[in-house]
């Protein structure tokens, strides 16, 4: 019956699906993103359209349930929401990013069947690559966006295959990855055939052209960073992780002892006379500088360290009778006085604030600590001493247009503050770390990163982790971060690769589509 498929594809489409979701923090076998999508790609082959999107359907399900299965504890856990309640929304979500996967392998075989090009040859591997990455970049910004985990963010485990990302980004990481994957089930139809090859083998080539340009450039590339860095300029930060329980975070008996917690550790951080001291996102639990006995606290405690405090509060603005809210980061001098501030830009739907609010009123956000946030000035800078700091909170730092626009602006390092306490002990803090790595080899500037309840980390701009903290460890950590000022073609081009195959997807899609309706007619 068209539209259902029988039990091989089934179980191949499940298959894809399990396999792109462990390649992924945890239990991150990355290698199994080169043939992720090769079983799905098989499964839709001789397949009806209809069937091939619920091929594609069902291997993005499986992926995003598996890679995304946290949320539903979010969901319940902190949001607030019964099990019947929250099984339906977490449902919803993955179920619109299963589209995508969808959309994949139903216009994989519009491309041969409407376009007329032989499986398994260049154009029908490079022209599925571009759909991938094209439909993974729309996600990235449709609906606020949410580019949680690309395809290529696997390959971060193994530093000389993210380094090209410097030049193509993480989409173009994607394509190559894409390339693979297709060259790969290319390779397999042509043996399932029994023909032999009358001209060269392009699935074999575009394989060994993928992987050594990934592993050449980022073996030459590291080198010479790394250069780079024995002789840049190059200052310590102090990481300070308080490690307080989301459940406490904003009770009022328990502020007291947070804050004697951050006390602690920022003068034992003190000591190494870092360069900046940071704490995570919201780690103030009070409105800075409103509340003048805790400012005041605030203000003691950074002259007695004698040292720069970045920290992160809510904070609010008024406006005559109206009030607007912040989720912010105060950088403060060695005196405490405030030399400025970073509000939050791209915030969390449901999170800090609710879309749609009039249509929905029965949805509220997770947490109710303020009222909703607005979003601050895009790509503002905090100056240290004459050096540019480019702040990103929470969920900002999968959005890399945020990171390079920091750079664009002149930003010598990247400060990611947030609070992963919502996830617990899931896969999401390891899979939120490994973006911050993208944006370091990206930008090619040092990643400070500090985090309520882990993962915290210094990342240099090769891509290495020089030091971390992990998971619900309350502690802090001292690390160089060198001070690279160069720009990356990355930065300045941006999304170029992506925004190239999301256009050439918008031209398969609708010639796919015109000649259906033509030959329907």
């Amino acid at each position: 019956m068209p539209g259902f498929p029988g039990l091989v594809p089934l179980s191949l489409s499940l298959f894809s699906g399990l396999l792109l979701s462990l390649a992924f923090p945890r239990p991150e076998i990355w290698p199994l993103i080169f043939v992720g999508l090769v079983p799905v790609v098989l499964a839709g082959r001789t397949a009806d359209l209809k069937t091939c999107f619920s091929l594609g359907y069902i291997a993005g399900l499986t992926q995003a349930a598996i890679l995304l299965y946290w949320i539903f504890n979010v969901l319940v856990t902190f949001g607030g929401l019964p099990v019947w309640l929250a099984g339906p929304i977490f449902i919803l979500l993955v179920g619109y990013l299963a589209l995508y996967p969808a959309l994949f392998i139903l216009g994989l075989n519009l491309t041969e069947r409407r376009l007329g090009l032989a499986p398994g040859g260049p154009a029908w591997i490079v022209l599925g690559a571009a759909l991938y990455t094209g439909l993974e970049y729309f996600k990235g910004f449709f609906l606020t966006g949410f580019p949680w985990e690309p395809l290529g963010a696997a390959l971060v485990p193994a530093l000389s295959l993210i380094q090209l990302s410097d030049i193509v980004g993480p989409g173009g990481l994607t394509f190559l990855v894409v390339v693979v994957n297709l060259s790969l089930a290319a390779l397999i139809l042509k043996v399932r055939s029994g023909q032999r090859w009358k001209v060269f083998p392009w699935p074999a080539a575009l394989i060994a052209a993928s992987l050594g340009l990934l592993w050449g450039y980022g073996h030459f590339r590291l080198e010479t960073v790394a250069d780079k860095i024995i002789g840049a300029e190059t200052h310590e930060a102090a990481v300070v992780q308080g490690s307080i329980d989301q459940s406490l975070k904003w009770d009022a008996d328990h502020r007291v002892p947070t804050l004697m917690t951050y006390q602690d550790l920022t003068l034992k951080a003190a000591q190494d006379r870092p360069w900046l001291i940071v704490w995570p996102e919201t780690a103030a639990p009070f409105f800075f500088p409103q509340d003048e006995a805790a400012a005041d606290w605030l203000a003691r405690l950074v002259k007695e360290a004698g040292r720069p405090l970045m920290f992160g509060c809510p904070a609010y603005e008024e406006y005559g009778a109206e009030t607007t809210y912040f989720n912010r980061a105060f950088l403060l001098d060695s005196r405490g006085e405030i030399l400025g501030y970073y509000d939050k830009v791209h915030l969390v739907p449901y999170g800090e604030y609710v879309p749609l609010k009039r249509f929905f009123p029965f949805l509220g956000k997770i947490t109710e600590a303020v009222g909703d946030y607005s979003p601050g000035q895009p790509g503002k800078l905090l100056d240290l001493n004459g050096k540019k700091i480019g702040v990103l909170i929470c969920y900002e730092s999968i959005f890399p247009e945020l990171a390079g626009g920091h750079v664009r602006s002149g930003a010598d390092y990247l400060v990611v503050m947030t609070n992963d306490a919502w996830f617990g002990r899931s896969s999401a803090p390891y899979q939120h770390f490994a973006q911050a790595v993208l944006r370091a080899v990206e930008t090619r500037r040092t990643v400070i990163r500090a985090a309520n309840t882990g993962i915290s980390g210094v990342i240099w701009p090769t891509g290495q982790t020089k030091d971390r903290l992990e998971l619900f460890e309350r502690g802090i950590l001292t690390a160089p971060i060198p001070r690279l000022q160069d720009q990356t073609f990355y930065t300045a081009a941006g999304d170029l690769v992506p925004r190239t195959c999301l256009g050439i997807t918008a031209v398969v899609l609708a010639i796919g589509w015109y000649r259906s309706r033509k030959n329907a007619d």
